[in-house]
């Protein structure tokens, strides 16, 4: 059984949760990219008020789920299903042999019908691999960063969108598997993402805990959005590392939705416009 074979990095405590996601979720007939006919799932259109926007952080795991199967199109249906605004992804694979060299942030923005930018973290002699931002609002401008570190190589994405009149920051990022590499990588980010007047949201693959990261958060410039009861993780060993920080002061809870189509869980939260986190 496929599950099984994951069992060593999942736990098998965890192994009823996924089964039982298993069968709510079901699983798609093919396993092969752009082998099914699909028809475009329309973006979302409206948001929850006039000040907010919702938004996910997802890392796909290059569209393959803990079945053994790469499928982008249940990807995008889980995120229509969520009616996200915009979506941070992480571990995006581009033209590579392993996802039928398929581009995959560009069939995610097609299906849904939003913009999106990609952020290479590592080029190959054929392809590339690294984060992607999707919006239903038009990004406006775009860059991205790569990030220190002495292993794997990561990068930052950064957008600006327009919610109504306002203009919105995203940034997304996938932090390196060291801890050396993770403080590198957090001071690059925290002095350019530091100090914005604009609303912004800096979401992503963390790859650790809250309670581990190397230096404590400056909450006067960045609030982390916690989970609400529930489902308490976002990594399938049971731990939260996918996270969503804003510099806005009235936000709401986020929340982790348990899938087979990665290793990890998407994460959703509504982000509130209204104020700053300093006051």
């Amino acid at each position: 059984m496929v599950l099984l074979r994951h069992a060593k990095y999942i736990g098998y405590s965890f192994l009823p949760l996924l089964l039982l996601i298993l069968l709510c979720q079901g699983v798609t007939s093919s396993s092969d990219i752009g082998r099914q006919a699909i028809s475009a799932i329309p973006a979302s259109s409206s948001t929850t008020s006039p000040a907010a926007f919702t938004i996910m952080t997802f890392n796909i795991h290059h569209g393959e789920g803990l079945d053994g199967r790469v499928n982008i199109q249940r990807i995008a249906e889980l995120i229509q299903n969520e009616k996200a605004d915009v979506i941070t992804l992480q571990e995006v694979d581009r033209y590579r042999w392993r996802s039928g060299y398929v581009d995959q942030a560009k069939e995610l923005a097609e299906l849904l019908g939003m913009d999106m930018r990609f952020a290479p973290s590592l080029s190959y002699t054929a392809g590339q691999y690294g984060n992607a931002i999707l919006s239903r609002y038009p990004i406006e401008d775009s860059n991205y960063t790569l990030l220190p570190g002495n292993k794997e190589t990561r990068s930052l994405l950064e957008v600006k969108i327009k919610v109504n009149s306002e203009l919105v920051r995203i940034a997304t990022t996938h932090l390196g598997l060291s801890k050396e590499d993770r403080r590198l990588q957090l001071a690059r980010i925290s002095e350019m993402v530091t100090n914005y007047d604009d609303p912004l949201v800096v979401a992503g693959d963390f790859n650790m805990e809250l309670d581990a990261f190397p230096f404590k958060i400056d909450t006067d410039q960045l609030t982390n959005v916690p989970l609400r009861a529930g489902v308490q993780s976002t990594f399938v060993d049971g731990k939260r590392i996918d996270h969503i920080f804003t510099n806005r002061k009235k936000v709401q809870t986020s929340w982790a939705i348990p899938t087979i189509f990665s290793d990890h869980f998407p994460v959703i939260t509504l982000i509130r416009l209204e104020s700053p986190v300093q006051v």
